[in-house]
């Protein structure tokens, strides 16, 4: 099936459609396994193509978490390097093979998009992990952070060493372009601590830490806007956690309502509290622009002052409850949508939150325990030179990780057919027009090409006075009966 076919297919026409030829459409998803995603339908429809994958849900710059590939399984993947319509960054593990793994695939701008469009997909930096300490893969194995810096994206924090660097950067976690049009994208599989430990809880923190001071340092230092966007496996508010609210009304600490404004109003205290209940939520709330429908101008934390990030989701569509985007798979929580909102499109510029058109989460697209997200933003034309064609980037998967483009088979014999059957039919009209011809040209040539070899036997010749063989066996009888 060709892709419109294929957009028809339920679950598939649910998606929206984009607003307008200005559309740029970011998407995540946590898709909890590369390889697997084929096996679940729509997909299994699509031939493991994923530039069929992305083009279905009309994505410009989408974001696979937790793709589980390993150095040399990577080229496995059918041609996830080499794809028609899209250009791929890819980034994994160090350690823990099989575990992890983020991968930013960019659509290639046509020819005949505007301008505005072309500069929102331009890449034109790409680097690999969020302290910049790992190998910008250029001569002499310098890192990002000590390229000059017309060559590196920047903000990196200044605090940090490169053992612990290189340790936040080792699980395959961050993949962050810079495009043309002075945005920079990073996404992301932030840890979790599923497991409870504190070095696990500590690993996590600094990651997060990190990556918002880098994000902060992009726009304030920098001049840069930042996206983050993926699987940040932390929910910002209450209403974003079926469990903190099953587990406080149980407790009786509040009170049940289906509408979210309501329930954050006549619950304000515990929504307000849940935001810092937890080191790694209290951080991202440090640097997100509260959300909560109530005034909050006489509570104003003190750390709250840092805030410059937009959850793009909850700007479009307010106080909604239930807006889950992970689920628990072991108990079919999914069923009664009893979930949690952990992965976020966050946007640091004002212009960018004023200018979406649409933003929601997609619970109807299956393949993962996580559901896909998507933020639309109408491209804004900038005052500044178009960039010329960008030079090689170095991170693209195709140069990163050595991968060569498979081509189908099939699509060479159907080639090959297809050539065959021009050639004939080329040749059947003239063939039949001239039918008695050749057959009278080729009598000719078939007789003369016969008496042009002689055929010259190689047996021995006879010798005089030899008898023929048949002559032994009549002697030999005669003389038994005699």
């Amino acid at each position: 099936m060709d892709l419109a076919q294929l957009q028809k297919l339920d679950p598939l026409d649910k998606i929206a459609s984009k607003s307008s030829n200005l559309t740029i459409r970011y998407v995540t998803f946590n898709v909890n396994g590369v390889k697997t995603l084929f096996n679940y339908y729509p997909w299994t429809q699509f031939n493991q193509d994923y530039d069929l994958l992305f083009s279905s849900l009309q994505a410009d710059i989408i974001t696979l978490q937790e793709l589980k590939l390993s150095s040399s399984n990577i080229s496995s993947v059918k041609n996830i390097g080499h794809l028609p319509h899209y250009k791929s960054f890819i980034s994994i593990p160090k350690v823990k093979r099989g575990y992890s793994g983020v991968g930013l695939f960019v659509r290639i701008p046509r020819e005949e998009e505007s301008s505005a469009v072309r500069r929102n997909l331009q890449v034109i930096k790409a680097e690999e992990g969020i302290t910049g300490y790992l190998s910008s893969g250029l001569s002499g194995d310098v890192c990002y952070r000590d390229l000059p810096e017309s060559e590196s994206i920047g903000g990196y924090p200044d605090d940090l060493d490169s053992v612990m660097g290189l340790e936040l950067d080792s699980e395959g976690r961050c993949v962050c372009i810079e495009l043309a049009c002075n945005l920079v994208v990073f996404a992301l599989y932030c840890p979790a601590n599923s497991m409870g430990e504190d070095e696990g809880e500590a690993f996590r923190l600094n990651f997060l830490k990190n990556l918002l001071k880098r994000c902060y340092n992009l726009k304030y230092k920098h001049g840069k806007e930042v996206i983050v966007m993926g699987d940040i496996n932390v929910s910002l508010d209450l209403i974003d956690s079926a469990e903190g609210i099953d587990d406080r009304q149980k407790q009786r600490l509040v009170l049940p309502k289906t509408d979210g404004i309501d329930f954050e109003t006549i619950n304000y205290d515990e929504c307000f509290n849940f935001k810092r209940s937890t080191r790694a939520r209290a951080l991202l709330n440090q640097y997100t622009i509260q959300s909560l429908q109530h005034n909050l101008s006489l509570d104003r934390h003190p750390d709250y002052e840092q805030q410059f990030l937009y959850d793009t989701t909850r700007y479009l569509q307010g106080r909604r409850m239930q807006m889950y985007t992970v689920w628990n798979t072991l108990n079919s929580s999914r069923a009664i949508n009893f979930g949690s909102r952990i992965d976020l499109i966050l946007a640091s510029s004002y212009r960018m939150i004023k200018n979406i058109s649409n933003a929601d989460i997609w619970p109807f697209i299956l393949g993962s325990d996580h559901c896909p997200v998507f933020t639309d933003f109408e491209a804004l034309e900038i005052d500044k030179p178009e960039e010329s064609k960008s030079a090689k980037l170095h991170f693209e998967a195709k140069y990163h990780h050595k991968l060569s483009q498979v081509r189908d088979i099939s699509l060479l014999f159907s080639r090959k057919r297809t050539s065959t059957s021009e050639n004939n039919s080329q040749n059947s009209s003239q063939n039949s027009a001239s039918d008695e011809t050749e057959v009278k040209r080729t009598k000719p040539e078939a007789s003369s090409t016969k008496s042009a070899f002689k055929y010259v036997s190689r047996k021995p010749k006879k010798v005089d006075g030899t008898k023929p063989i048949s002559t032994f066996f009549t002697l030999n009888s005669t003389k038994k009966s005699l």
